[in-house]
């Protein structure tokens, strides 16, 4: 049995981030009984009985789940090289309506950067800026 690390941290009302001993791993929005998590793997929305215990959770987007991964098959080493090309060629481009979005209000937008595709420059930059305004809010007096 491995060692588990996972921290909550509510950044707003109904804004919390989850971080793990690999890093930020996704932004949770909504309250209680109602909840959207934007994170690496996809956007999963979860709706629960509050103080029950009971949840459900639904995949919107992104990633397989662990059934279907469990299903296929490992790929040989000469269909990884040319995936990892593919991936490389395919990088994803900001639209111009996420980066005002990432502008504007980064404790929402920055997130969507987390799916596959985009380049560490962007996320650096994005998370970046996220960060400066947080503590730009934090440091502000009351």
């Amino acid at each position: 049995m491995g060692l588990k690390f996972h921290k909550r941290i509510k950044i707003a009302p109904g804004v919390k981030i989850n971080i793990t001993r690999k890093g930020i791993s996704s932004v949770s929005l909504g309250a209680k009984g109602a909840t959207v998590n934007l994170g690496k793997k996809g956007v999963n929305a979860t709706t629960s009985i509050p103080r029950t215990g009971l949840s459900y959770t639904q995949k919107l987007s992104g990633g397989t789940s662990s059934k279907q991964n469990l299903i296929e098959q490992v790929p040989s080493t000469e269909q990884l090289n040319i995936e990892s090309q593919q991936t490389e060629v395919a990088r994803r481009k900001i639209s111009f309506l996420l980066g005002i979005g990432i502008i504007m209000m980064p404790y929402i937008f920055v997130w969507f950067l987390l799916r596959s595709g985009y380049s560490r420059r962007a996320r650096y930059i994005s998370f970046g800026w996220l960060i400066l305004l947080l503590l730009i809010m934090r440091s502000q007096p009351v």
